[in-house]
């Protein structure tokens, strides 16, 4: 009985996955409600499974479950409860006010946590993979690995100094000896850093293709071979 109560939910989610996956190609021909039925479908599908995880994941055994084991040994946790309690009252317009406090802190949270990635996860990573070294050594090796590593080094070295000369704006006196060649050398550099942010952009629009390509080929693979089985 369960076997067969297995087999039919297979089915019914195969047929499921399959129209829901041609309601969204008919979004290629036009706009139509069938497709915003499906889009809607997907939000609420997706915030509803979220929910779950939050409250299994998060809520329930880091903040329920301690406060009712032990009270007094976690009592640290009730300001995020109040806190999360006081979120409640966005729900109604004339105490939504009463939340305010809570999406401040949320807000100051977020603004830190993304500086503080953007300092330890961006910059000071790129800044210390730019550091890189130039020497050209003695003897090259097999199929001249060195050479190729050497030239690879001063591609990003010399990109990556000509990406910031492109965003200098500081305008200079037209006076003195070096203002000129100063200036030719800025536009140079800064020539060098436009096709390198260029082919940067090119080649993250390129990986952006594949990546759809790719699910796009995943999703008639599932409808040719998985529901109307044409391949094997």
């Amino acid at each position: 009985m369960m076997g067969n109560l297995a087999w039919i939910a297979d089915i019914l989610g195969l047929w499921v996955a399959a129209i829901l996956t041609l309601v969204v190609f008919s979004y290629l021909l036009a706009d139509n409600p069938l497709y915003r039925l499906a889009e809607h479908l997907f939000v609420g599908i997706a915030l509803g499974y979220a929910t779950l995880i939050a409250y299994h994941q998060v809520l329930k055994p880091k903040l329920f479950a301690p406060l009712l084991a032990d009270p007094m040994n976690n009592l640290w946790l009730l300001p995020p409860l109040l806190l999360g309690l006081l979120l409640l009252f966005k729900l109604s317009p004339s105490f939504s006010w009463v939340g305010n406090s809570t999406i401040g802190y949320l807000l100051g949270v977020g603004v830190a946590l993304a500086i503080g990635g953007a300092l330890a996860g961006s910059l000071l990573p790129q800044a210390r993979a730019t550091m890189l070294p130039l020497h050209l050594p003695a003897s090259f090796g097999r199929e001249g690995w060195e050479l190729k590593k050497f030239l690879d080094n001063l591609i990003i070295i010399v990109g990556t100094i000509g990406s910031l000369f492109y965003f200098y704006f500081t305008a200079h006196p037209r006076q003195g000896r070096l203002t000129g060649l100063w200036q030719r050398v800025v536009n140079f550099l800064g020539s060098i850093g436009r096709w390198t942010i260029m082919i940067t952009l090119g080649a993250i629009f390129g990986n952006t293709v594949m990546a759809r390509v790719s699910l796009l080929i995943g999703r008639l693979e599932f409808l040719l071979r998985d529901w109307l089985q044409v391949i094997r």
